[in-house]
């Protein structure tokens, strides 16, 4: 079998491995149209504020893990066209300005999503920025080595804004977050985001909520962001507003895309186009997502899995929920860390739909084990009764998921 994946995210390269188990001879190639194998996106944050040897370190580890696997990856080469009647695909060698053809079996495409710079006055002026790739990461450093870059601007209430503030906090600069948005992170019931809220004001994050962006002025370079509220110096603005499904290859090739763009895939990662198939950002699961995430926002971790409490309402569901704490270990070990989780469940049935939690530490390992209820399709009284681990030293005798699962009876 031959498998081709069109990206080097980890994503498309996991989804080659899953498809290529148990198939002796399985050659694998990845085409990537940067210069760099791809670190992942939603990591490339951790590097603003990291040293050059550590981005040197992670680019090799990530040729090393290929070559590991072996992958074979051919840099600076971007798909053009995919022709799923030959299994086929037409590629641009970037480097040499040559086009050539090569053949598959199964197709994975692994382009991700980029941000959106809105469309106003000044979007086009140096340091209006996105973070999507090594090459836009390796200019924010230097941009940002430059004294006179002090006021950075994140557009973007998201995972992805929350990610990159923390990185330029880390360089000692002033960040503020804007966005259309009511609230931070708005995929959270408001009681969550407002913990996260003040948790970011705590860092010294200044923010603008319910803002639509209106222009960048500036001359050569971008001086302020004009938002419908007002205007805020700004020596950098990073983009991490709404992101675009890379779907033009599959669109091309009549793939049944999601309203958002994405494709659309089904549990094997099969479009709607035989032999190819799509992972990663730039695809959506048929079945739906539990949209898990987290972040930590100084001391304070949060995570979120399935419907918040206003999803689940919104989509029409009788819906209950219960908040409670715990802690991760007993009171006399050290450093006791208390997590408190909300739990969304139906009213009849009181099957788990979803999870929000925030603490200390060890958040998302709940929050995980929660995700793994929901597709189970397990109640909160079923939940409530799994024997987890207990040690007198790393885990209470009740975990905090036990406790609210008991306040939710």
């Amino acid at each position: 079998m031959k498998i081709i994946v069109i990206g080097s995210a980890a994503a498309g390269v996991s989804a080659a491995l899953r498809l290529s188990a148990g198939e002796k001879g399985a050659q694998t190639t990845v085409y990537e149209a940067g210069a760099f194998h791809s670190c992942g996106a939603g990591g490339l944050p951790y590097y603003l504020s990291a040293g050059l040897p550590e981005l040197h370190a992670a680019i090799q580890g990530k040729e090393r893990e290929l070559a590991a696997q072996n992958v074979a990856a051919r840099l600076r080469c971007q798909v053009e066209r995919i022709d799923p009647q030959a299994r086929q695909i037409t590629v641009r060698d970037l480097a040499a300005g040559q086009a050539f053809t090569d053949r598959y079996d199964k197709l994975v495409v692994a382009t991700g999503a980029a941000p959106q710079i809105p469309q106003v006055p000044g979007c086009r002026r140096v340091g209006v920025q996105t973070l999507n790739s090594v090459e836009d990461l390796i200019f924010l450093k230097e941009y940002l080595r430059t004294p006179y870059v002090q006021d950075v601007v994140v557009l973007g209430g998201g995972w992805e804004g929350l990610e990159l503030a923390k990185a330029v906090l880390k360089l000692g600069r002033k960040v503020r977050i804007i966005t259309d948005s009511p609230q931070i992170l708005p995929g959270l019931d408001p009681e969550v985001g407002q913990r996260v809220q003040q948790a970011l004001e705590g860092e010294g994050v200044q923010l603008s909520l319910g803002e639509a962006v209106r222009a960048f002025p500036g001359r050569t370079y971008v001086e302020q962001v004009q938002t419908s509220r007002g205007s805020y110096p700004c020596d950098l603005c990073l983009v991490a507003g709404s992101l675009a499904p890379n779907t033009g290859l599959l669109a091309a090739i009549g793939a049944e895309l999601a309203p958002g763009g994405a494709a659309l895939i089904d549990s094997n990662l099969e479009t709607s186009v035989p032999n190819v198939c799509a992972a990663g950002a730039c695809a959506v699961s048929r079945e739906g997502s539990l949209h898990s995430g987290s972040v930590r926002v100084g001391g304070l971790e949060i995570a979120r899995t399935g419907l918040t409490e206003a999803e689940a309402k919104q989509a029409g569901l009788r819906v209950r929920s219960a908040t409670a704490s715990g802690r991760d270990r007993p009171g006399v070990c050290p450093n006791p860390q208390e997590i408190t989780i909300k739990l969304v469940y139906e009213a009849s049935t009181r099957q788990i739909v979803g999870a929000q939690a925030w603490g200390g530490k060890n958040v998302s390992t709940r929050v995980n084990a929660i995700a793994v209820a929901i597709r189970a399709g397990m109640t909160a009284d079923a939940l409530s009764q799994v024997d987890f681990v207990y040690s007198s030293c790393t885990s209470s005798i009740w975990d905090p998921i036990q406790v609210v699962c008991g306040q939710a009876r």
